[in-house]
């Protein structure tokens, strides 16, 4: 990924909409171009990190001022943009919603997954999501470059702006959810599948339509998030063919 540093080429890429991945600030920057680049940060659904000065050395070779980004390796869309678009072109639009997959391989692999099983477009949190670097996009085949990828600042306020747009939301649990093939696939859905360690936040269920969850005879405690991912919307795209 590109990286970019110094005070006026990152702000002039976030005025301009430049695509980025994250945006790094030293932490004792204050004042207000710090409140400009926070502001843009959240108003473009940004990353934005702190980081001691020592760190930022580490990381650029040049006279930073205190702030370097990277460059993103996908185009990121806008939420209100896609969801009428989506509606026109294909009628019954899928959406899969990522909270806290901070491993690049399994972002990459559920990407693929979603690919080929017809999901329209990927959502990701600003604040608990795995980059999408050379790893990510080499794991999905391809698939980074193909489904249309969202950033999305809180998971539960999305889910309540995807409900008023007339999506049902369905969050993956590993336990005490519906069968997927309970779920009516046939009509706009958004899937919310977790991390491993923490899954869903309770916030999230508690704003869900409906827990789905897959039943396992095994042992083993849990699948694999990507593996698992797979499991749902197979059986979801199946159920709405």
């Amino acid at each position: 990924m590109d990286k970019i540093f110094g005070r006026n080429p990152v702000l002039t890429a976030l005025q301009s909409g430049a695509s980025l991945e994250k945006v790094f600030i030293q932490d004792s920057i204050h004042g207000q171009f710090e409140k400009d680049i926070r502001a843009l940060c959240r108003e473009r659904n940004v990353p934005l990190a702190r980081l001691p000065k020592f760190k930022i050395d580490r990381e650029v070779r040049g006279k930073h001022q205190g702030i370097y980004a990277f460059g993103s390796l996908v185009d990121y869309v806008q939420l209100d943009n896609l969801i009428p678009f989506l509606y026109e072109k294909v009628g019954t639009p899928r959406l899969l919603m990522l909270d806290g997959i901070m491993d690049v391989r399994n972002l990459g692999a559920i990407a693929r997954s979603a690919e080929v099983l017809g999901v329209h477009a990927l959502l990701v949190s600003t604040q608990r999501s795995a980059p999408i670097n050379e790893v990510a996009m080499k794991t999905s085949a391809g698939a980074l470059g193909l489904l249309p990828v969202v950033r999305v600042g809180g998971i539960a306020q999305t889910m309540q702006m995807l409900s008023d747009s007339g999506f049902v939301s369905l969050v993956s649990t590993v336990e005490e959810g519906k069968a997927p093939d309970q779920i009516d696939g046939s009509v706009p859905w958004v899937l919310v599948v977790g991390s491993e360690d923490r899954g869903v936040s309770r916030e999230t269920r508690a704003q869900a339509d409906h827990c789905i969850t897959i039943t396992q005879t095994g042992q083993i405690e849990s699948l694999n998030v990507s593996v698992a991912t797979a499991i749902l919307l197979y059986e979801l795209t199946k159920n709405g063919s």
